[in-house]
């Protein structure tokens, strides 16, 4: 792991981001680049005659925000880039991860649970359905961040493949060997289990070349795939939920209607996500 980037926008849930991505910097020998995006205030254009004065002050003010926001202890012995811009949209975040041969964006986010109305933000939404680079969400304090029980949610097809190698990239980094988990639904969805062995094994033989990983999968029937993998989830003590979504695409029928970012605002736990 070369490089990690934080987008940045000084609230908790940056700084819980923050957290995670210095301990996995520590662990695995990596820098970090934080990146903050300057919104100007409605109304301005780089042909008024106060727009440089304003953006020479939002720069200075960011500056010295980054400034206190680095102050942690868990920062020390990290070697930090701070990239501060404007006129940038967050679904380029990934390009500019890209630029900088970063290999994971950690990103904070409010997220949604059962019992609330709040929504993943909409910038981490961008971020997300945009990178070619794993994108993970963190939406609480995470005191341990080893992600020793994970699990990797696909439908296992063969348009799938890339995205397993990207996640498979990350679980190699960090020495874990993901559950591979299909969520079998009534409907058009549904596969029988005869289908799905066959599935797994072929997944398997394009994707690795062989068969060692067989064991791993697991295949579990729920009414919809976002409760399929909460359950299983709670029933397996999973501490990382990873997912492949198709982003601005439709290749994946089984992750229609953006059943990524359902299972990224419906659970607390950090997600992973990849581009198919």
């Amino acid at each position: 792991m070369k490089n990690i980037i934080i987008p940045v926008d000084f609230s908790i849930y940056s700084e819980y981001a923050l957290k995670v991505a210095a301990k996995l910097a520590k662990n695995h020998g990596a820098s970090l680049t934080l990146i903050h995006m300057l919104e100007l205030p409605s109304g301005y254009s780089n042909h008024d005659s106060s727009y440089t004065k304003t953006l020479v002050f939002m720069i200075k003010f960011a500056e010295k925000k980054m400034e206190e926001f680095l102050q942690k202890s868990y920062m020390e012995g990290l070697e930090i880039t701070v990239i501060i811009k404007h006129f940038t949209l967050f679904s380029e975040i990934g390009e500019i991860a890209e630029q900088n041969n970063s290999s994971l964006i950690v990103m904070g986010s409010h997220g949604k649970d059962y019992h609330s109305d709040s929504y993943l933000g909409s910038n981490t939404e961008k971020v997300v359905k945009n990178s070619k680079i794993p994108v993970i969400i963190i939406k609480q304090e995470l005191d341990v961040v080893e992600f020793k029980n994970t699990v990797y949610v696909s439908d296992f097809k063969s348009e799938s493949i890339d995205a397993y190698k990207k996640a498979k990239t990350f679980f190699d980094l960090i020495n874990v060997q993901p559950k591979l988990l299909f969520v079998n639904i009534p409907g058009g969805g549904f596969v029988s289990t005869k289908e799905m062995r066959q599935r797994f094994r072929t997944f398997l033989m394009e994707a690795e070349g062989n068969l060692d990983n067989l064991d791993n999968f697991a295949n579990y029937d729920d009414y919809n795939i976002v409760d399929g993998v909460n359950n299983f989830v709670e029933e397996n003590d999973i501490s990382l939920i990873s997912v492949a979504t198709h982003g601005r695409s439709n290749i994946s029928k089984f992750f229609n209607n953006s059943a990524s970012i359902d299972l990224a605002n419906k659970t607390i736990l950090p997600v992973l996500t990849v581009l198919i």
